[in-house]
């Protein structure tokens, strides 16, 4: 779990440690996946394509709204 507290314009992250038991596969594939350099830099790849073809597609949709 994850929680975060204020101060003087700082954010403290604090981690709880998860009991591995209770999380399924999943979880602890991808957790094992996070640390893999070659993956991170390919899912920041697949990320980087979809935003650049929606931005050719339909620039108007990405527009910040007010």
């Amino acid at each position: 779990m994850i929680s975060g507290a204020t101060l003087n314009a700082t954010t403290t992250l604090v981690l709880e440690r998860t009991d591995e038991r209770k999380l399924s596969p999943r979880i602890l594939e991808l957790r094992e996946k996070i640390h893999n350099e070659e993956y991170l830099n390919n899912a920041i790849q697949r990320i980087a394509q979809v935003i650049s073809k929606k931005l050719v597609e339909n620039p108007e949709e990405l527009k910040l709204r007010e």
